[in-house]
């Protein structure tokens, strides 16, 4: 008997597991990649807006000259939140497979 060959399944679907905790969050690959590069980006912008908050705030001359250091966190905000666009867009597109099942 010739056995029909079946088109391939995206690779890019998460295993559902089985068992006790159906509310387990999986990540896909594509997902797992963008979080990767991701999180250092996001976290060089937290400790840049938060050590310009606090020079500013213990010192005149930071608070003076804080237009350079406002530029660099306005440059960096611009990959945070184009990487946060594209972590929102999954979630959304998985809320919309959950509501249509």
């Amino acid at each position: 008997m010739a056995e029909e060959q079946q088109p391939e399944q995206d690779q890019e679907q998460p295993i559902e597991l089985k068992g006790k905790d159906s509310n387990r969050v999986t990540l896909t690959g594509r997902e797992l990649i963008i979080l990767i590069i991701f999180a250092p980006c996001v976290f060089t912008w937290l400790f840049l807006a938060s050590r310009i908050v606090l020079s500013a705030t213990t010192s005149q001359s930071v608070l003076e000259n804080i237009e350079p250091l406002l530029t660099a966190l306005a440059i960096l905000t611009v990959p945070v939140s184009m990487g946060l666009q594209k972590l929102w867009e999954g979630l959304d597109a998985e809320k919309k497979e959950d509501k249509e099942k």
